[in-house]
């Protein structure tokens, strides 16, 4: 699916909720968040890009000679637009999307495999569970069947969803995933972000969300910083998300700490 479907009502699970801090939502990025990236799956994207712009022919793509100089034009319209493919329509490049995407994002079954510890965490977890990505929703759901885990989500919510116009971190985009799924923003704190992203979870936490940062050296390279303090998320795991962030936060579980009354 490329939208959520309607049978999910977050409204009706947040006033049925006793608790008004208990999570009625848990958003999870995908890439970098829900396999860690030393599958090599991420690199493989990104060297398809650089080939992408190096290879493309007409227009300002004739200004690229090379993988090097399109690595080198293509930093600063990712830290400008956040989103590759966003950027270069941005600044002017012409080339068919669907075509740009099929590209970049091929292989991903060299890379992807299944992986039963991720759909028995997923499993474990009693509340409702969607994709928030700045990939195509055709490539989230295809890494999302090859993990095994695509029944677990509720929703995959991508750039086709946000039609290329916005994308994470920026607010807009935040605002329309969470107006769709019907949270208002009084609940945004019952909303748990997990993220690999720093900018990306740090634009969560400023909306009120709960953060679990998916450390990733190579995510901070691309983001061009150092990680910052990450004691100003909720939690924080290495590689992927997995069953040992109970130890750090098991409210997720539904245990919740007993209430002064």
């Amino acid at each position: 699916q490329m939208f959520i479907p309607s049978m999910i009502d977050l409204t009706t699970m947040a006033t049925a909720a006793s608790d008004d801090t208990a999570p009625v939502l848990l958003l999870f990025d995908l890439d970098g968040t829900l396999y860690d990236q030393i599958c090599g799956y991420v690199d493989s994207v990104h060297s398809n890009i650089f080939k992408f712009m190096a290879e493309k022919t007409g227009g300002k793509f004739d200004s690229i000679g090379s993988i090097e100089e399109a690595e080198i034009v293509w930093r600063p319209i990712f830290q400008k637009y956040n989103l590759t493919k966003r950027g270069l329509l941005g600044e002017g490049y012409e080339f068919d999307t669907v075509e740009y995407d099929k590209y970049i994002r091929q292989g991903a079954d060299r890379f992807i495999k299944p992986d039963p510890e991720l759909r028995v965490f997923l499993e474990s977890l009693p509340c409702a569970k969607v994709i928030f990505t700045n990939a195509p929703e055709v490539s989230a759901n295809e890494i999302l069947d090859l993990l095994g885990v695509a029944d677990l989500f509720e929703a995959v919510l991508g750039t086709d969803f946000l039609q290329n116009e916005v994308c994470k971190p920026e607010r807009e985009a935040f605002d329309r995933v969470l107006n769709h799924l019907k949270i208002a923003p009084a609940d945004y704190h019952r909303v748990w972000f997990f993220e690999d992203s720093y900018k990306n979870l740090v634009a969560g936490k400023e909306l009120g969300m709960k953060t679990v940062f998916v450390e990733s050296s190579l995510t901070m390279k691309e983001e061009g910083k150092a990680a910052g303090d990450l004691s100003q998320f909720d939690a924080v795991i290495e590689g992927k998300v997995a069953m040992e962030l109970k130890e750090q936060i098991p409210e997720l579980w539904g245990k919740h700490p007993p209430r002064l009354e």
